[in-house]
């Protein structure tokens, strides 16, 4: 039981942290400053800066915002995960290890939550009670057992 609680709450910091940090420091700055930052924003996919731009407000902000609030946590750190996997190897190819280790550390907390999910301490867990019995954690077997009969 006790293991149980501190792993929650360990997803519950690492939430915190990386959706925080991201959401706050990185997309809400880009979004506050877009028209200034987009003549000179990377466009790594050749999609265009200011599409490009936006796919990065997108990623740090939305994405960082869900993970704050466990909401969608899934697939808010695919999201964000895939946002700083762009930036880290295709944004400064040429900069060295430890100019980009920012985004790596956030691309590894955002992708440890996407393998471990958003934990107890999270609006995911309250939604999917209400779906699911159990919080979650029920099993398919009794209700295609029900649909057999």
């Amino acid at each position: 039981m006790a293991k149980e609680f501190s792993s929650n709450l360990a997803l519950l910091f690492l939430r915190l942290a990386i959706g925080g940090q991201i959401a706050w420091l990185h997309g809400y700055d880009k979004l506050h400053h877009f028209s200034s930052r987009m003549a000179a924003f990377p466009d790594p996919t050749g999609m265009g800066q200011r599409q490009a731009l936006g796919l990065a407000v997108a990623g740090e902000l939305v994405g960082g915002a869900l993970l704050v609030l466990g909401l969608a946590s899934r697939p808010a750190a695919f999201l964000l995960t895939a946002t700083l996997g762009l930036t880290f190897y295709a944004t400064y190819p040429g900069m060295p290890w430890h100019e980009r280790e920012m985004w790596l550390l956030y691309g590894v907390g955002a992708l440890a939550i996407l393998l471990l999910g958003s934990g107890k301490f999270a609006l995911d867990a309250v939604v999917w009670k209400r779906f699911r019995k159990g919080g979650g954690k029920a099993s398919a077997k009794p209700a295609l057992a029900a649909a057999r009969r």
